[in-house]
């Protein structure tokens, strides 16, 4: 548990240590870029424990005024700075002289700066993306400032997407609801959009290379708000989303998204690539982009989707034998990220769950305990997984398996148990830990295992999937 950790890594330690004479500072910069798929660990340990440490510690935290981080930090009494507080204002003014001195007018220098700080709103974030659009449009008079720079962080953001979305129009002739479906993806993405899906969503049907060139040209002109990298379409700055999905934030405007269609359409796009990969098969494959995040998260996108709590029991149980429990798949799955246990914990946790058949019920067990107990072989040599399921599968992914092996993937090695009922045993896990096991303990909800070893380290293991999750 989180208050545990803190007790462990914080409480303990420091206050054992005498009152060095001095106050220690520490400032914990934008709070609000924390959280991590609608948790925020670090500020409920603000909110929970930080007043339990030695008072020579204090702490500065800064973040953007959203509900649930005023909500919880209320009690504290934070410091609210207006952005039209005159301290402020002055930072936004000597960053625009430092900056722009050498390019701005002489005799027109104070009424262009007076005209900027007042566009800002307050906002240094305006700042830094009006520093980048003045230097790409020098000289700049006072008349030009009025009619081009746009007035306060949404204007920005809005000027860039409504320019993304005319040279997408114009060149490409995209639909107002494709673009409004590549807006979603990107604010619903698990992790960094691979651009392999922007063409798809922007021009189904028509995913040339020459296409995609275009589509990432255009995509181009808003590099500021979404840069790429890796090939992978990533935010500047958190605001960037909040912007697209929170209405309440900045209001109404023309570019706001739901999440929840997002993952709809999202869904709907690793289906196809996981469709692709059954067809084409695994062996000697190298998984593009676009596979690899399908394989990762297409199961979350589809439980996230629109059907969400609705969903009915056919069709969930359709999505779990087809997409959950293929073994194909899961073997694709331990290729692309050494595990394939948090679509099957995933599923347990969904609500829907209850309604999948008893048939299905124990496949998902019995996966998720071979996971557990092989999974550093598995993570090494996913081909095994196989062999695994012949031995130790049952009747029915026994089966399964073996019919792949002699099929499909006849050119695998491997071993069948005579005695399949003496190999079950009572081994649950395995953790290879890097020395010998001093002392261990388990959490009272049976959920991790934490051990000191002999050579210091101290390890935390998830009893749910084998893996480790920190050292």
């Amino acid at each position: 548990e989180v208050k545990d950790l803190f007790e462990v890594l914080f409480e303990e330690p420091l206050t054992s240590l005498n009152d060095p004479g001095l106050t220690c500072l520490m400032v914990i910069d934008g709070l609000d870029e924390s959280e991590f798929q609608g948790r925020n660990d670090l500020l409920d340990v603000i909110a929970r424990f930080f007043n339990k440490l030695p008072c020579w510690i204090k702490f500065l935290v800064t973040s953007r005024p959203e509900i649930n981080i005023r909500k919880s930090l209320k009690w504290l009494q934070p410091l609210q700075l207006e952005p039209d507080n005159e301290d402020n204002l002055e930072d936004i003014r000597l960053f625009f002289e430092k900056q722009l001195s050498h390019v701005l007018q002489t005799e027109n220098q104070e009424s262009i700066l007076q005209a900027l700080i007042q566009k800002s709103e307050g906002v240094m974030l305006y700042a830094h993306f009006m520093l980048d659009f003045i230097k790409k449009n020098v000289p700049l008079t006072p008349e030009q400032l009025k009619s081009t720079l746009p007035t306060g962080i949404s204007s920005v953001y809005h000027s860039y997407f409504n320019r993304l979305e005319t040279d997408l129009c114009k060149e490409l002739e995209v639909t107002e609801l494709n673009f409004l479906n590549f807006l979603s993806a990107v604010a619903s993405a698990r992790e960094p959009l691979p651009l392999g899906f922007v063409s798809k969503l922007l021009l189904p049907g028509k995913s040339t290379s020459l296409v995609q060139r275009k589509v990432t040209t255009a995509i181009a002109c808003v590099s500021v708000l979404l840069p790429v990298q890796d090939e992978c379409i990533h935010f500047f700055h958190k605001s960037v989303k909040d912007w697209l999905i929170e209405r309440s934030s900045y209001g109404q405007h023309h570019y706001s998204v739901d999440e929840t269609e997002g993952h709809h359409v999202l869904s709907q796009l690793c289906i196809d690539e996981l469709d692709e990969v059954k067809r084409k098969g695994i062996a000697g494959t190298q998984f593009s982009d676009t596979t690899k995040y399908a394989l990762r998260h297409g199961v979350q996108h589809f439980l996230q989707s629109e059907e969400d709590s609705r969903i009915c029991s056919l069709q969930l149980d359709g999505v779990v034998k087809k997409y959950i429990l293929d073994l194909e798949l899961l073997y694709a799955k331990l290729c692309v990220s050494g595990t394939a246990s948090e679509d099957l914990l995933c599923l347990q946790k969904h609500e829907s769950a209850k309604s999948i058949s008893e048939e299905c019920h124990k496949a998902i067990g019995i996966l998720l305990h071979l996971l557990r107990k092989h999974l550093i072989t598995l993570t090494k040599l996913p081909h095994t997984i196989f062999q695994t399921l012949l031995n130790e599968g049952g009747p029915e992914l026994s089966s399964k398996a073996s019919n792949l092996l002699e099929t499909k993937y006849s050119e695998i090695a491997y071993m069948e148990y005579l005695h399949k009922e003496v190999v079950q045993g009572r081994v649950q896990s395995k953790f290879h830990c890097s020395s010998d096991v001093a002392c261990f303990d388990v959490s009272p909800q049976l959920d991790y295992i934490v051990c000191e070893c002999d050579d210091g380290t101290i390890q935390l293991w998830s009893l749910l999937t084998g893996k480790q999750l920190w050292k």
